[in-house]
Order: structure tokens, then sequence, then C-alpha cells
């Protein structure tokens, strides 16, 4: 007989009316296999974890981290001091904390070609992990950005080798670096490095595997040319040009916006990246321009993520977790910015689950509270309807049928009284 477990709770998510429901879930085998709405009941004498008032949800989806960076205020410096197998400690560390946190399944958006091998082997991991995907070096170009991870290409046939070694060596998402990047010394985020027929032929190719694919777009051009060619995420969309001044400033194009609406891609706006660091400077009061500046933008870019969000783009729970100041314990902080840039809340959590899970084509493993998807989830004391920093407090995480968090006390898991 197979080996059962029943989760009962007031409030189980449903994730295509947007609301909670009281109800069951029968899980088997590390999958769901039954959903029943109250007042049905389970069987007398089954096991049963009762999560009372708790609102249940499915595990949260990031859709963009960097498991090898340290999340301190000098990540790179932190990089190239390790070698190759303190990063692969570090990442197994940090992708531990993410699970801990509630965040199920994961993409490493960027990293060295040895962590792939927590992708390819995570039964032999100490401790547990989320579902990782990884996407390996991201493909760039000489002195572009993250270059250090060794993605870069010069030719379509180098592109093509390199998705190839991705795959072969467990890679579950194709990166490009469509513009510079602020992070990597050298590298201008204003400028657009790939041409249309390059980037089209990345997402062609993943296409063609069944990977999801994803730009790294921080210029204007780099947005559009990314969205021409029908990339699966578009990450930042930061609309970066350079004022009279010399200053990179955001300037919304709502053409290329329409293009990106029209596109089908979901985008990745990471809007707490580096947060702590700004509350500081919001705290004590910006002593440089160059602080001002920033905090002048990072306003910017809350209103653009606004209009995005007007024009229907489909949003996905992303935080850039390992750069500078952000710690990968914070999906709570991203799902709260969303929430205060325009999204309503079910959209929120949609962000973080069924829309994550579609974007990186694992929707019919993960993401929803569904009959033969995954038994990943999570339960929360406050409604996270109404309480947009709910995610704080992860009370209990069960992946693939395991429990690796449960706060909730002793009692939570008993017969059946039926």
């Amino acid at each position: 007989m197979t080996d059962s477990l029943w989760i009962r709770a007031d409030h189980l998510w449903n994730d295509s009316d947007g609301r909670f429901t009281p109800g069951l879930l029968r899980i088997e085998g590390g999958v769901i296999t039954a959903r029943a709405e109250a007042p049905a009941a389970p069987p007398a004498g089954a096991r049963v974890i009762d999560m009372g008032e708790c609102y249940v949800l499915p595990g949260l989806i990031n859709t963009h981290v960097h498991l090898e960076f340290s999340a301190s205020p000098a990540p790179l410096d932190d990089f190239y001091a390790e070698d190759a197998e303190e990063r692969l400690m570090r990442a197994m560390g940090n992708a531990h904390r993410m699970l801990l946190s509630g965040v199920t399944t994961i993409r490493d958006c960027g990293s060295s070609w040895s962590m792939l091998a927590l992708a390819r082997r995570p039964d032999l991991a100490p401790v547990p992990l989320p579902t990782i995907l990884c996407s390996g070096p991201p493909i760039t170009v000489h002195a572009g950005h993250l270059h250090f991870m060794h993605g870069i290409v010069e030719t379509d046939d180098d592109i093509l080798r390199h998705i190839d070694r991705l795959e072969r060596e467990g890679g579950r998402s194709v990166k490009v670096m469509a513009s510079g990047g602020s992070m990597t010394p050298g590298s201008d985020p204003v400028e657009t490095i790939f041409a249309q027929e390059t980037l089209n032929l990345i997402a062609e190719e993943a296409r063609r595997r069944a990977l999801p694919s994803v730009s790294h777009v921080l210029s204007t051009e780099s947005i559009r040319r990314s969205a021409l060619a029908r990339i699966d995420s578009l990450e930042h969309c930061a609309f970066y040009e350079r004022d009279a001044d010399g200053m990179i400033v955001r300037r919304y194009d709502p053409d290329i916006a329409a293009v990106v609406r029209d596109s089908g891609s979901a985008m990745m706006a990471n809007l707490s990246t580096a947060t702590r660091a700004l509350d500081a400077v919001r705290a004590r009061g910006a002593a440089t321009p160059q602080e001002a500046h920033a905090l002048r933008q990072f306003d910017v870019m809350v209103e653009n993520f606004g209009k995005f969000v007007a024009l229907g783009v489909p949003m996905v729970c992303g935080n850039d977790a390992g750069v500078r100041e952000t710690p990968f314990e914070d999906t709570w902080m991203e799902i709260a910015w969303l929430i205060r840039g325009g999204l309503s809340a079910a959209q929120t959590i949609r962000a973080a689950t069924s829309q994550a899970a579609k974007t990186l084509l694992i929707d019919q493993s993960v993401g929803k509270l569904e009959v033969s998807l995954a038994a990943d989830l999570i339960a929360l004391q406050q409604d996270p309807l109404e309480d947009r920093e709910a995610f704080r407090e992860v009370d209990f995480v069960m992946k693939a049928g395991a429990v690796i968090v449960d706060r909730l006390g002793p009692g939570s898991s008993t017969p059946a009284d039926c």
C-alpha cells in the first residue's frame, strides 16, 4: 500500500480563482494525488498534517538568483577570492537557506560551469536543496557582463556548442547578456551587445530544446531586440541611457514596452535588489549627488514597473539574490515590492508560483496545488492577500512530500478524528 499523507487547511490556495478555500490534499510519493474541498475528510486513521487556520500555498519560485555570489557589499571580490570548490560549497549553503525561507524552486541565472554539478546531482548534497535550474555561464562577449564565468562566444557555431555543453552538463535554462552590466568592471550597461539575428538564434535554439530562455536587458535597444526574439524572460528592462552629464538614467519608451507586451515575454523586475543599502541612504539622507541620483532612479524603476503592469506584461518573481546586499532569504521582500509596484496580491502570488513555473517551462510539475504536481508547499500564519509582508515568516516548508521546516509546533501531525 502506498504511504499517503493528508494536508488539511482552512485556507488552501486556489490559483485559478486567486483565493483561499478550505480543503484537503493527499500526498503520495512526493506528488499531490488528490485535492478535495471541504467538508470532505481524510479516511479514518490516515496520517494528517492539520494546518488549521494557516495559509497553504505552493512553494515559492525565485527565477533569478546567483548562488555562487555572497550577497556582501563586494560579491565580485568574494567570487574572485574563492576557487571552484569553495564557490560550490557557498552555492550549496545559499540554496539551502532559500529552501528554509520557503523557496522550493530556483533558477540560477549565471554561474561558472562547475555549478552545474549541483543541478546534476542534488542527491549528493548533505543538506536538502530546492529544485535548481541552472543557466550556467551566460552567453556573452569578451569583456562582456559576467565574462569571467566563461560563456564567451564569437560565432553562431560557438553559441550552438555552448548550448550543447550546457544541456549535456545539466543546464536547464539558456541565458544571454544582451546588454552590458553594472557589476562587471569595464562593461557598459548602456551598450547593446548582440545583433537581432544572434538573439533570434539563441531563442530559437532554446525553444527547439525545450529550454527556457532568459535575457539580461538594461539598455533600451537590448529590450527591444530580446522581445522581438521572443525570449521567455526579460531581466530588469531598465531602459538605460546616458544623460547630458554622462549619468545613467531610466527613460521609459512606451513603443518598446508595447513590443514587450506583444512578444509574450515575461518580465523580471528585481525591484528589491540592494534596497537595504538604499534604505540606509534614505534613513540618514543622501550624502552625495550619486546617492541622490540612485534614490531618484529607484523611484523611476518602480514607476516604470507599474506601466508594464498596466500593459498586462506577465511578471515573474526574481530578486538577483547574491549580488550586492541582496540576501538569499529575501524573496519575501521582492514579493512585497511587486505589490507596492502595482501588482495585486493574487497576481504577485502567481508571479512567484504558477506564472514563474510557466515561464520556466516547468508548469507541468510545480507551481500549483493540483493533482499530479510536486508536493512542494509552504504555510504562513498571515494572509498574503492582506499582508504584503506575509512571506517574511514561513512556518512550514515541504519539498517533494518531505517536511523541511515545521514551526507550527507539536500536534500538527495527527491521525484523523473521523
